[in-house]
């Protein structure tokens, strides 16, 4: 999944701290890059009408992170950026499209002039979150702990796939689920059922381990927040359904909620349902 990773490049002083990211990831497997510009959705205005320059300091990251051992591809961009940046994705292989996320609470904006929500409804891939704002502190190490948020649903089938996947590639692990089984009895089946539903899962990791949080209460976007950052983990794991993170389990929250209070990488995986 993450051999070969789209990065999407505004050239915003944001970028400079997205393009520390890839080097945390080669944990993952992670050794090529297709760094992709947008103009057209570029916050500077001017820099839609300077094609020719975005290629240039495109080239010119590429060469820097060239330098550090990645295999480099840069592609410019022209139309709308989500539809673009799925396309190159599509045509080139990559796995994953690592985006950064602007903003302190809400983050309306996505790089290059999109909505985290656009890019989320219209991959068809994995989406990387890359908290971006000034106050968040991405450590410099790699990419070693994760945690996999899951409401145990058939959507969230394919987040507990690459939680399995990327596990044998980490240090530590853990799974988080929030119901509301403490304040109202009547979820007391959910209970049970997702704990046979993590148990499940836990059969099917092999020798690798994972601990468990089945949390009774609270809203989960900010619960799985909390989780990550008592447990220092690098990279959080969340499924997708239709327009919303999560499905019900998010009530309405969003995937890059959960990353800027988490304060660490989310990975977003489109499920099924």
């Amino acid at each position: 999944m993450f051999e070969h990773i789209l990065v999407a490049v505004d050239f915003s002083p944001a970028w400079q701290r997205l393009q520390a990211q890839p080097e945390r990831l080669r944990s993952l497997g992670c050794n090529r890059l297709t760094l992709v510009h947008v103009p057209g959705g570029a916050r500077d205005e001017q820099e839609a009408e300077k094609a020719g320059g975005a290629a240039k300091r495109l080239e010119e990251a590429a060469a820097t992170l060239q330098g550090k051992g990645f295999e480099l591809d840069t592609v410019v961009g022209t139309g709308p950026v989500v539809e673009e940046l799925v396309r190159v994705a599509q045509e080139r292989g990559a796995g994953v499209i690592l985006a950064g996320a602007h903003g302190h609470r809400t983050l309306d904006d996505l790089l290059l002039g999109s909505t985290v929500q656009e890019l989320l409804r219209g991959a068809d891939r994995p989406v990387l979150l890359a908290p971006t704002d000034p106050s968040v502190e991405l450590p410099a190490v790699p990419v070693s702990r994760l945690l996999l948020a899951t409401d145990g649903s058939p959507a969230a089938g394919a987040a507990e796939a690459a939680f399995l996947e990327l596990l044998r590639h980490c240090e530590s692990a853990m799974v988080v689920s929030v119901g509301g089984w403490v304040d109202q009895r009547e979820y007391a089946e959910e209970r049970q059922a997702i704990e046979d539903h993590v148990s499940a899962l836990a059969e099917r990791t092999g020798k690798h381990d994972f601990d468990a949080e089945l949390l009774g209460h609270g809203r989960p976007s900010a619960e799985i927040a909390r989780v990550a950052q008592e447990r220092d983990v690098d990279l959080v794991i969340l499924g997708r359904r239709g327009h919303n993170v999560l499905a019900e389990r998010l009530l309405g929250s969003t995937a890059e909620a959960v990353c800027q209070q988490a304060r660490r990488l989310t990975l977003v995986v489109p499920g099924n349902g």
